[in-house]
């Protein structure tokens, strides 16, 4: 009830600060969001991922919760949620980290994990890459961002130089997801996660969140014994406190 009433509270916040959004909020699928979270809401929990105490998962009751949990995080981000300048920053200073990594070249081919809106597609196109992203909900007429599960991607193995993500903190079957990125990944391909902080450092996962770690170095394990070599580690500060971890996959 708690959450629940703070959910209330944000909205009327950010519809004070933007009065355009009263009509938004009356869309169908904006509605259906609201639903979704109420749901969520009421039975929300989270326990250690299995027998590992490193890493929290929350639980739903069937798969099919988690998908409609996740498609409705675009519905309510829409006006008064994410900064007005998120998609420009965002792109301009991801594109920045990934230049300092001279590691990609003109027609890189790159996928980008839940893409959501496409801002870190665009960081790889203004640098030269062949690039595209899935997400669970693209949004209507997305230029850069197809339809997709990263638990199930659609693309055929061996195919990809780059794949990249931001998302980890939104994934329902961590071992199924680093099994997709090992199949689809080229040999020696690489793969750049984004990585927020912890539980332990100062982190925090909000409410669309499906999973959580204690401390980035657990995440960076879990991948080291799944047959990737660290090859690069930046911290940054925008969009939140975190580091950037690019690892290449093991023949």
């Amino acid at each position: 009830m708690r959450r629940l009433l703070g959910i209330l509270y944000k909205e009327f916040l950010a519809t004070i600060k933007s009065p355009k959004r009263i009509l938004s909020i009356f869309n169908r699928n904006r509605l259906y969001a609201y639903f979704v979270e109420w749901k969520i809401t009421l039975r929300e929990s989270w326990n250690h991922y299995g027998t590992n105490q490193l890493f929290k998962k929350r639980e739903y009751r069937t798969y099919k919760d988690y998908i409609a949990h996740q498609k409705a995080k675009l519905e309510r981000i829409g006006p008064g949620f994410l900064p007005a300048d998120y998609d420009v920053r965002y792109r301009e200073v991801l594109r920045e980290r990934l230049g300092k990594l001279n590691l990609l070249r003109h027609g890189t081919t790159v996928l980008c994990l839940a893409a959501r809106i496409g801002t870190e597609v665009k960081s790889f196109l203004d640098i030269g890459c062949f690039a595209v992203g899935i997400d669970l909900n693209p949004g209507k007429n997305n230029r850069y961002v197809v339809y997709g599960d990263f638990h199930d991607i659609q693309f055929t193995s061996n195919s990809v130089d780059v794949i990249f993500t931001n998302s980890l903190d939104h994934v329902f079957d961590i071992e199924k997801l680093i099994n997709e990125i090992k199949r689809i990944l080229k040999p020696n391909g690489l793969l750049i996660l984004e990585v927020a902080r912890g539980n332990d450092e100062g982190g925090r996962f909000s409410f669309y969140e499906s999973f959580s770690w204690t401390k980035i170095d657990n995440i960076l394990t879990l991948f080291k014994n799944s047959q990737f070599r660290l090859i690069n580690r930046l911290v940054f500060d925008y969009p939140w406190n975190g580091e950037q971890l690019c690892l290449e996959k093991e023949k």
